[in-house]
């Protein structure tokens, strides 16, 4: 057997026809969570995880709140609202439906580091582009969002876009819109889902979603939860926290210079010049 490593001559390659058997069979879609089909798409659609009243509780309480202290857009960002401690969507991780999916997750030793909306409606209905999640993250690679559709979510109102298995890629080592680099034939998932379904998402799983050219609510609300025991956590779901180690620092708080930080200050810049030349 040879000592010398083997030099790959293709930049990407993926088991497309393993992925496209998987989706086209819609394995992924189910009312009991198929471990081994999220361990290689990095995605699961779980339908009717949530019973319609618990659903129903959380979108009334989404649309009295939203745009109110506690539930209020966060500027310049295409889709997100976050969500006080004090708001009544924080009562979903006490949730029993919510416990029992966290619990096939890290032995049941569950927690949270953050719980938000993400929403598109008639004043915000801009497409988001290609991108993964771990690069905005703080902690380890092996983390989960669970999006909670609080209305019917789907391609043509700004739905979810998945592309299957490329959370295999690993943490790509730098945050922004990724490039069309899949291998040709490379499937994607436009997911469509219910007040009642969960769809579970991989943080290293490459995902965008399109215009909402309905201009209907499209709301999810995110919980993200990881092992228990991560610094991060936050929010405890099940199981019992044992660690000693603990990191709840912001990203301005841990950095002085960092890439994100510097790009403000550039942008900050320009504004000002912009304002002095006028």
């Amino acid at each position: 057997m040879s000592n010398y490593l083997v030099c790959v001559s293709e930049k990407i390659s993926a088991p497309i026809e393993k992925l496209k058997a998987i989706i086209e069979s819609k394995r992924y879609i189910a009312e009991s969570l198929d471990h081994q089909v999220l361990a290689f798409l990095g995605m699961f659609v779980l339908k009717n995880a949530f019973r319609p009243e618990t659903i129903a509780r959380y979108a009334a309480s989404y649309f009295e709140h939203l745009g109110g202290p506690g539930l209020e857009k966060t500027p310049f960002h295409v889709t997100e609202v976050k969500i006080k401690h004090e708001n009544p969507l924080h009562d979903i991780l006490a949730e029993p439906e919510l416990r029992s999916i966290a619990g096939n997750f890290f032995g049941g030793n569950v927690g949270a580091d953050f719980i938000r909306v993400v929403k598109k409606d008639k004043k915000n209905f801009l497409s988001v582009f290609l991108h993964q999640d771990t690069c905005y993250q703080i902690g380890s690679f092996q983390r989960y969002s669970l999006f909670i559709p609080l209305t019917h979510c789907h391609y043509a109102n700004g739905g979810l876009v998945l592309y299957p298995g490329t959370h295999n890629y690993g943490y790509l080592g730098d945050a922004g819109e990724i490039s069309n680099v899949l291998p040709a034939g490379y499937p994607k998932v436009e997911t469509n889902t219910r007040p009642g379904d969960v769809l579970i998402m991989h943080s290293g799983t490459w995902h965008e979603s399109p215009e909402n050219g309905e201009l209907t609510d499209r709301v999810y609300l995110e919980v993200h939860i990881q092992d228990i025991n991560e610094p991060t956590t936050k929010f405890v779901i099940g199981g019992q926290r044992q660690t000693e180690w603990l990191l709840h620092l912001t990203e301005n708080e841990l950095f002085v210079n960092s890439r994100t930080q510097r790009i403000k200050r550039l942008y900050d810049e320009v504004d000002k010049l912009k304002g002095a030349a006028v």
